[in-house]
């Protein structure tokens, strides 16, 4: 292994605020720049102290043929650090549009499915100070509001995937530093000088902006401040949220439209697109102005419903419903024997089979009228307060198009045990709740809705 304990850098306590254990098993993502070389030269010997296991994940997008020749480089340096190397290869198109995010979605669904695959707690990445700096004068050139200006994020979460960013506090020029006292090469990706993509643009702005003032150190100052202003806007959002709506686990919301709208506008925006994304699985916000034009709709005393992200907002006496829109609503998928499904981006489903059925025989997918019809006649109305539109979005297990249960309700067909269970991730996954919801966390008075 590389010397690197001649380091100025101290990645111990760069590390300690995400409250790792020397159980947690990381990986590294490692395209073999600089960034990224110094963080696994740093991250192995960091294992190497603390005994934890590290893997170091290379992609190969099929963009440039010389990639395959340079993650087998890495895959040489690894193995010189100590640190298994496995490259993760995507085999088909990347949209030309937008090349510089497709690619990065590529990166983290291949780095995301390994890393669950393979146990692994958390991933590491490479982001640097300057990094910040620049997200940061990308976004303003944008017009971004607080939550973009913050800049990228050091502890984050996507798609189940943990990404941790240590590095951002770090300037790029104390990792090359580090790698040239180490003795240790890097590769030098073309694309960081090609001035068709806006970051590299910025970057060759830096010498004049720098002699304004507006250096590295000072713009990621910046950014971290708006970080603060963001988590406290956020923590506002998630409390006024949960004061005026109630989550239900067949994928609905209940909500204080009074409550919901008597808040600064900044609050109401940030609640009206956070129940879009529970409510209709978004991993992404809706636009600023559609949220804008909806917080306007739910203000007005005649309000009569609106829909946006693939949810619908129906006005009722005293409060408003904000349900799944039938037409967004995902496909069928196959549930898998021993293993939870993720249906519609919202619902976590697993179930239990016997040595005489196969998992392929039985799928998930919405209600419909028809099954939300034989639902209602089941259990009766009286037992089933729930409006047909609403009922007919939430999950089903069907074999051979034929309804088996609705774990969700507790309701299986011809009075079968159930075997299957539900819950409904969405708002979690928002960030309004920190667990899922199931029919066992419901009390009885939510487990129906009011006409």
């Amino acid at each position: 292994m590389a010397d690197t304990s001649h380091t100025d850098i101290d990645f111990d306590q760069l590390l300690k605020p995400f409250e790792l254990s020397q159980q947690h098993v990381l990986a590294v993502a490692v395209s073999g720049g600089p960034d990224s070389m110094a963080l696994l030269l740093l991250a192995a010997e960091e294992a190497h102290r603390s005994g934890r296991q590290l893997y170091a994940l290379t992609v190969d997008h099929g963009l440039r043929p010389e990639a395959r020749d340079e993650a087998a480089q890495v895959g040489l340096w690894a193995a010189s650090l100590g640190v298994p190397h496995t490259i993760l290869t995507h085999d088909g198109p990347v949209p030309e549009a937008s090349l510089q995010a497709a690619a990065r979605d590529i990166r983290y669904k291949l780095m995301g499915e390994w890393c669950a695959a393979h146990g692994v707690s958390a991933l590491l990445v490479g982001h640097t100070q300057d990094d910040q700096a620049e997200t940061l004068m990308l976004r303003l050139a944008r017009g971004s509001g607080v939550d973009g200006l913050a800049g990228i994020t050091a502890d984050v979460t996507r798609d189940g995937l943990r990404i941790l960013r240590p590095l951002l506090s770090t300037p790029r020029a104390g990792l090359l530093d580090h790698l040239e006292q180490a003795g240790q090469g890097f590769i030098t990706d073309p694309s960081n000088k090609d001035t068709r993509y806006a970051r590299v643009r910025m970057r060759t702005l830096r010498p004049l902006l720098e002699a304004e003032g507006l250096t590295v150190e000072r713009l990621a100052e910046t950014a971290a401040r708006l970080a603060t202003a963001k988590d406290a806007l956020a923590g506002w959002t998630r409390a006024h949220v949960a004061a005026c709506t109630s989550f239900h686990v067949g994928g609905w919301a209940q909500i204080d439209r009074a409550r919901l709208v008597d808040v600064p506008t900044e609050i109401g925006l940030r609640a009206v697109s956070k129940l879009v994304m529970a409510v209709g699985g978004g991993v992404y916000p809706p636009r600023l102005h559609q949220t804008e034009n909806l917080l306007e709709q739910l203000r007005r005393p005649d309000f009569g419903g609106a829909t946006l992200g693939g949810v619908t907002f129906l006005p009722r006496r005293d409060y408003v419903l904000a349900i799944r829109e039938a037409r967004a609503v995902a496909r069928s998928v196959v549930l898998r024997e021993r293993s939870s499904v993720l249906w519609d981006n919202r619902f976590e489903i697993s179930g239990l089979f016997n040595e005489r059925e196969s998992a392929a025989d039985r799928y998930i997918g919405a209600l419909g009228q028809d099954n939300a019809r034989q639902v209602v006649e089941a259990l009766g109305p009286d037992r089933l307060a729930v409006p047909a539109v609403a009922l007919a979005c939430m999950p089903g297990v069907f074999s051979h198009e034929r309804l088996l249960e609705v774990p969700g309700l507790g309701f299986g067909a011809d009075e079968q045990p159930l075997t299957h269970q539900v819950a409904f991730v969405g708002p979690m996954r928002a960030g309004l709740i920190d667990a899922p919801i199931t029919l066992s966390s419901e009390s009885p008075s939510k487990t129906g809705l009011r006409h």
